[in-house]
């Protein structure tokens, strides 16, 4: 009997700590989901899982991020597969807080902020001292499955996501559109499934 209690309480742990922490009641950016909603998550990364296609594993092609740009004050990130990324990794997890995205960088790197999303477009992140993670852009919910890992939801959506060739960068981008300057023709439709760390 003790064994059996002791496995009990043991499951019980694995089970809470790979949950999602959850808001009594989850911001408005959380509407038309179930009661497996939530707006809050401890880190986690994500990745991209082929909706429609095979895949190697069952939680899909990791994802990190990757740059996408540079101005004189700062610097843009978007969520690319570790594959296609050669370079060390800035922003090794992120977090979920009241519904917006938080990169949790490594020592050294500069606040990274969430950008709106748009059909067409990437999941962007901007990183500079003047940036605020917590003012970020609350557009971004998880909704637990029925089986497996909870899907990231972008504009209440989880549905709609695409890898796409960009240069040499598989991207991840949100209602993938024809001339917008990436290879429609590489897209495949993936779900975001966020792993717990």
């Amino acid at each position: 009997m003790l064994a059996f209690t002791a496995l009990a309480v043991a499951l019980s742990a694995v089970s809470s700590m790979a949950m999602p922490m959850k808001r009594a009641t989850p911001g408005p950016w959380c509407d038309g989901f179930t009661s497996g909603a939530f707006d809050s998550a401890p880190s986690f990364t994500l990745a991209a899982y082929n909706s429609t296609g095979p895949n190697s594993n069952m939680t899909g092609a990791p994802l990190v991020l990757g740059t996408a740009g540079t101005t004189k004050n700062a610097q843009f990130w978007h969520f690319i597969t570790e594959a296609s990324w050669p370079n060390d990794i800035t922003y090794p997890t992120v977090s979920l807080v009241n519904g917006t995205l938080i990169p949790n960088g490594n020592d050294g790197a500069k606040p990274a902020q969430a950008a709106s999303v748009d059909s067409g477009n990437s999941l962007e992140f901007f990183s500079s001292d003047s940036a605020n993670p917590e003012a970020g852009a609350q557009i971004y919910c998880g909704v637990r499955a029925a089986a497996g890992f909870s899907l990231l939801a972008v504009n209440g959506d989880t549905g709609s996501f695409s890898l796409c060739q960009a240069t040499n960068q598989n991207v991840v981008f949100y209602k993938a559109a024809h001339n917008l300057g990436y290879d429609y023709d590489s897209c495949y439709p993936v779900v975001l499934q966020m792993l717990p760390q």
